[in-house]
């Protein structure tokens, strides 16, 4: 690699820096990293919009609310299955931004017209669109942050990027998820005030469109990679899981990659459905409930700094079995949750955020040391792919769960799938350790 290049000083520190490859300008940097504080924290109001549309516009009970939620999820994911591969290989060739704003620009138009559905099968039409929209916005978050960095520098740049995904979550959580409650209490009735409030989130949706269509890098990694065949690159993406480490990173996706929405999903509806139940209004109960998820990515965003830092220093395959290991015992620890608004188990969804946290840097930062440049679109796509399998499963099976068992049940069938993957990154750093005698080594 050539030295021209630029160096990022995190934080005003010469030892929390980023080095990025040529070509890629503080422009590009700034604007990927606004676009990650932004993305998925939007992204996530999702579990917001969904639960207050099913329980004040469209009046679903109590013991309905969870099947119904999970099955919106796993319609989402089915479209997803459908759209990240193509989008990973359509990024290769015209070029990330174009793609990314699509995606910004399609999630936008899907709060806008959530609101306004009469029933499940118009809701779950416009779910379609968002799941459209978020599989070229998240596949592209994630594209470009492998994309920009330097191997060595790489779990810091996922770390600058999971800071400013925590947030964006926890100005979602506190700024938007808010908005129900103030134009109820501006005199708006129920339905009016979630509407206004998804129309605002819709706004800020095409901001950030215009932020990445305009601020990303230009073209796609390299010329030669227009050559390549679509079919050559479907093949290449899937081929590459010979790999174990890819494979791996692929089975770290499924629990890892999506962990967010899940968590955002589940501990919502959780809190949301509890606040109904003791009597409380739909919008007082989600303003009620954000304290759950703020709390969660609050920990998330303290630990991103270590967590980045440590998977740097360390080996990365056995990063993965450490941080799955963290994971599964904060998605476990839901088991002892009671009443999920008491502030007692506060620190038990700290523990949760921080879990999810982890396996997602880790998932990600292997998945960026392995996959090569030429084929880093695909197999990303497969990589998201692998993550939209475990959220189809988790979802179909969480939300029918969360009714017949307990709204703990979704959260240790994810704990459970952590465990495994961890047991297999140590299987895979006996079989196939990282080849780099030195781990910080430059390529």
């Amino acid at each position: 690699m050539s030295d021209s290049f630029l160096s990022i000083k995190v934080l005003g520190s010469s030892r929390y820096k980023v080095d990025l490859v040529e070509g890629v300008t503080r422009t590009n940097f700034l604007s990927i990293c606004y676009a990650a504080l932004t993305t998925i924290g939007l992204l996530t109001f999702i579990s917001y919009a969904t639960t207050y549309v099913v329980v004040e516009n469209l009046n679903y009970q109590r013991d309905q609310i969870g099947t119904i939620v999970g099955d919106l999820q796993v319609v989402a994911e089915i479209v997803l299955l459908l759209v990240f591969l193509p989008v990973g290989l359509i990024a290769d060739k015209i070029g990330r931004r174009q793609v990314y704003a699509f995606g910004m620009v399609t999630m936008g138009l899907s709060y806008f017209l959530y609101p306004l559905a009469t029933g499940i099968e118009e809701l779950t039409m416009y779910r379609i669109v968002y799941a459209i929209g978020m599989g070229a916005a998240t596949g592209m978050l994630g594209t470009v942050t492998a994309d920009y960095p330097q191997n060595h520098t790489r779990g810091k740049m996922i770390a600058v990027t999971g800071i400013m995904n925590a947030l964006g979550v926890i100005f979602v959580s506190l700024v938007f998820a808010r908005l129900p409650k103030t134009f109820a209490d501006a005199g708006y009735d129920e339905v009016t005030a979630g509407m206004y409030a998804m129309w605002v989130v819709a706004g800020m949706c095409l901001i950030t469109a215009t932020v990445v269509g305009f601020g990303l890098k230009k073209g796609t990694p390299t010329e030669e990679q227009k050559k390549i065949p679509y079919r050559e690159q479907i093949r290449s993406g899937l081929a590459e899981g010979k790999n174990p480490r890819i494979l791996l990173a692929y089975f770290a996706a499924f629990v890892a990659r999506s962990d967010l929405v899940i968590l955002g999903t589940f501990v919502v509806l959780w809190g949301v459905a509890s606040g109904v139940d003791a009597g409380l209004e739909t919008s007082e109960a989600t303003r009620k409930a954000r304290l759950l998820f703020v709390t969660s990515t609050s920990a998330a965003l303290i630990a991103s700094p270590f967590i980045g830092y440590l998977m740097d220093k360390g080996d990365r395959i056995k990063s993965v079995s450490i941080c799955m290991a963290i994971a599964a015992t904060g998605y476990c620890s839901m088991f002892f949750v009671d009443d999920v608004l008491d502030p007692k188990y506060l620190p038990l969804f700290a523990l949760l955020g921080w879990g999810q946290q982890c396996a997602f840097f880790a998932a990600t930062t292997l998945l960026g040391q392995e996959a090569p440049q030429m084929k880093r679109g695909a197999i990303v796509g497969v990589f998201n792919l692998a993550g939209a399998v475990g959220i189809l499963i988790s979802s179909g099976i969480g939300g029918r769960m969360f009714d017949a068992i307990g709204p703990s049940a979704p959260f240790i069938l994810i704990g459970v799938c952590n465990i495994f993957v961890s047991m297999f990154a140590i299987y895979v750093s006996k079989v196939a350790p990282t080849p780099l005698a030195n781990p910080n080594q430059r390529p």
